[in-house]
């Protein structure tokens, strides 16, 4: 009759639930239980905490997300809003709160450029935009769903309509929570701090994950040892990743001294790590999105290291 959902909040006795309310019904506590009653299918007690009306298929992105006059940020929720398929709200509230924490720190410390805080919003905003319509998608997914009104009979129609859907729930099951390419894949394309090769950029797709370290991308995980991931080896702040061996970096080190800019050294020798970043030299921001890579010291090291930290 309606679309509704009954969650467990402690797995023991705590529990929300949520139904369609019907055009012209108010959300009174006596709807609130015959709708969980009638989800039930049965007749228990209940002690209701607390009813509230609340609209579903939001898809809302700021349009700014920041006043630098005002030394104003806009985060999580205040910056995009979502109906909360495949969790995405609190995912995308994670990696804005990585992706300026660092460059806030970065200007206080005093090694930031003018332009690094600038480069939030660009950065951000066009993920918000990406992570809002995959949720959308998601819950245009659910909530459009056909239901057979042969659904609930005990007949061969009946059974054959249960199939169906369940095969459709599955189906929508693995779309909406099954996306590595959602996660990992963030790809901050044309950002003014990304020292780009020309190397095209990684496909997004939301269901399956290129693992590339084309800057601009999130650096790929690779086991150094057992256990040990090359994240665990990363420096707090930027770290320059040597996966060749001989290769001199003194003149990077020196343009991140001369700017005060904190880098630290990272020596690979793992022929998997070297083919999955695809350079010898890699360098890694503090969110660990590779900020620029190649295979020898650029011929203006200097500038490179401006660029990154937006010091143009």
């Amino acid at each position: 009759e309606r679309r509704g959902l009954v969650c467990a909040i402690d797995g023991n006795g705590l529990f929300v639930a949520a139904t369609q309310l019907p055009r012209g019904v108010e959300p009174t506590e006596s709807f609130g239980r015959d709708s969980l009653m009638q989800a039930a299918g049965c007749e228990f007690p209940i002690e209701l905490i607390s009813t509230e009306p609340w609209t579903a298929g939001f898809t809302l992105v700021a349009e700014r997300y920041s006043d630098p006059h005002r030394r104003v940020f806009l985060v999580g929720d205040a910056a995009h809003l979502f109906t909360p398929t495949g969790g995405q709200g609190y995912n995308t509230t994670v990696d804005d709160a990585a992706n300026l924490g660092w460059k806030l720190a970065a200007v206080c410390q005093g090694w930031g450029g003018a332009q690094l805080l600038s480069t939030y919003e660009h950065e951000r905003r066009p993920i918000a935009v990406r992570n809002t319509n995959f949720a959308r998608a998601m819950a245009d997914s659910i909530g459009r769903m056909p239901v057979s009104p042969e659904l609930e009979d005990e007949s061969e129609q009946g059974a054959a309509a249960r199939a169906a859907l369940g095969a459709q729930l599955r189906h929508h099951c693995n779309v909406e929570f099954d996306i590595p390419g959602i996660h990992f894949g963030m790809f901050y394309a044309g950002s003014p701090i990304v020292a780009s090769d020309g190397s095209p950029p990684p496909r997004d797709e939301w269901n399956r994950y290129e693992p590339s370290a084309v800057a601009g991308a999130r650096s790929p995980h690779v086991w150094l040892e057992p256990d040990v991931s090359i994240f665990d080896r990363f420096g707090r702040d930027f770290t320059l990743v040597r996966l060749a061996g001989e290769a001199d970096t003194s003149g990077i080190e020196a343009a991140a001294r001369a700017i005060g800019v904190p880098l630290a050294v990272l020596e690979v020798s793992n022929a998997e790590a070297r083919d999955l970043y695809g350079a010898d030299l890699v360098l890694v921001r503090p969110d660990q999105h590779v900020a620029w890579r190649g295979n020898r010291v650029p011929d203006e090291p200097l500038r490179m290291m401006r660029t990154v930290i937006g010091a143009r």
